[in-house]
C-alpha cells in the first residue's frame, strides 16, 4: 500500500502530527509512506521508514507558487497512490490531490473543500493540535484506536555540545523581528547576570534571525566569565533536535523548540507571551515542562512578554536544575 501525506507548514505543528502518523503505521504496517513537506521539516521523519520526500515550499514565496505547485502535482504523479491525508487545510492542497489521482483522499473540510476530498470532517477549533490531526486518522479507521501513540523524535548526542562537570541550559530568545515573539534584549542580559555563578554552561540556540541578538549575549556572557556555546543559524534541524536533547534545561519563547524538548523528555521551561495560537491548544501533554505567563491586565497583549521577569525565569530554572 502507498500512502502519501501533505503535513502541516511550521515544524511544531508538524512535530504535534507525529501520533496521527504513528496510528497509521499501526493500521497500515507495510505501507510505503511518502511525505511533502518543507525542506526544514525532513529532519522531522529521520529513522522513521519513509519511502520518499517531496519538498514542497511553494508558500515561501509569493511568485511562482503557482509553478512549485505545478512542480509538486508532476511529483506526485509519478507514483500511484492508494491513500493521501492532506494536514494542510488549504484548498491548492486538496486539488493538487484529487489531479493527481489519488484514489482516497481524506481531509479536514476547509475553503469549501470537500468536493475533492473521499472523506472529510469539519474542524473542529476547541481541540487541541495533537488530537486534531489523530481524530481526522482515527475517525476515517473507524475510532480503532482509544489512546494517543507517543510523540517522539529520534535523536543522537550532539556533537556540537559538550558536556563537562557542569549543567547545560539551552536558550531560545528569539529575534528583534520577531516581535511579542522575542524576549526583551535588556531583560535577557539581566537574566543571564543573575546566573552568573550559578555553575551552568549557556548554550545560545535560534535561526539565523536571532544571530544579531544571539551575538550581543554571546559577548556579554563571555565578558561576564560563563562558558557559551553560540549555536544560532548554525546547525540543520536535525542538529538542533539532538542539540535540545543533549540539554539538562531548555528555556525557549518559541513553541518549535518547545515541541523539539517534548518529543525528545528534554526538561523546558517555556515563556509565554502572545502566539500565534491559544497556548492551551499546543501545550504538550508531558509532565516534564514549565511555563511562566504573567498577565498584569495590561490591554496591549504584545508586552505580555515583558511580564515575566528575570529573576522568575532564574529562580524557576534554578528549581528544575535541583
Amino acid at each position: 500500500m502507498n500512502i502519501i501525506i501533505k503535513t502541516p507548514n511550521f515544524i511544531g505543528d508538524t512535530i504535534m502530527m507525529l501520533p496521527a502518523f504513528e496510528l497509521l503505521k499501526l493500521e497500515y504496517p507495510r505501507a510505503n509512506f511518502t511525505i511533502i513537506c518543507k525542506a526544514s521539516c525532513i529532519d522531522i521523519f529521520r529513522e522513521k521508514g519513509i519511502k520518499r520526500f517531496i519538498i514542497d515550499d511553494s508558500r515561501l514565496k509569493k511568485n511562482g507558487r503557482l509553478k512549485k505547485s505545478l512542480l509538486v502535482l508532476n511529483e506526485i504523479r509519478q507514483e500511484r497512490y492508494d491513500l493521501g491525508i492532506i494536514f494542510r487545510n488549504t484548498l491548492v492542497d486538496a486539488l493538487i490531490f484529487k489531479l493527481s489521482k489519488i484514489e482516497t483522499i481524506i481531509g479536514y473540510d476547509n475553503e469549501n473543500r470537500r468536493v475533492f476530498l473521499d472523506f472529510w470532517l469539519k474542524i473542529d477549533r476547541t481541540r487541541h493540535y495533537i488530537n486534531h490531526y489523530a481524530y481526522l486518522i482515527n475517525s476515517y479507521l473507524n475510532n480503532r484506536y482509544k489512546t494517543l501513540p507517543p510523540m517522539e523524535l529520534n535523536y543522537q548526542d550532539s556533537k556540537l555540545i559538550n558536556k563537562k562537570d557542569k549543567k547545560v541550559v539551552g536558550f531560545v530568545l528569539g529575534g528583534d523581528n520577531k516581535g511579542s515573539r522575542t524576549y526583551p534584549k535588556n531583560l535577557s542580559l539581566e537574566l543571564f547576570k543573575l546566573l552568573k555563578e550559578k555553575n551552568i554552561d549557556i548554550v545560545l540556540l535560534g535561526d539565523k534571525d536571532d544571530n544579531q541578538n544571539n551575538k550581543i549575549y554571546e559577548d556579554y556572557l563571555k565578558s561576564i566569565q560563563i562558558d557559551i556555546n553560540n549555536l544560532s543559524g548554525k546547525t540543520t534541524i536535525a542538529e538542533f533536535i539532538d542539540a535540545i536533547s543533549s540539554l539538562d534545561l531548555l528555556v525557549t519563547i518559541d513553541t518549535s523548540a518547545m515541541h523539539i524538548a517534548s518529543a525528545t523528555n528534554t526538561k523546558f521551561i517555556t515563556l509565554i507571551g502572545k502566539g500565534t495560537s491559544v497556548f492551551e491548544s499546543v501545550k504538550p501533554k508531558v509532565n516534564f515542562g514549565k511555563y511562566l505567563y504573567r498577565d498584569n491586565l495590561d490591554i496591549d497583549d504584545n508586552i505580555l512578554i515583558s511580564n515575566i521577569k528575570p529573576q522568575l525565569i532564574r529562580d524557576t530554572i534554578l528549581e528544575v536544575l535541583k
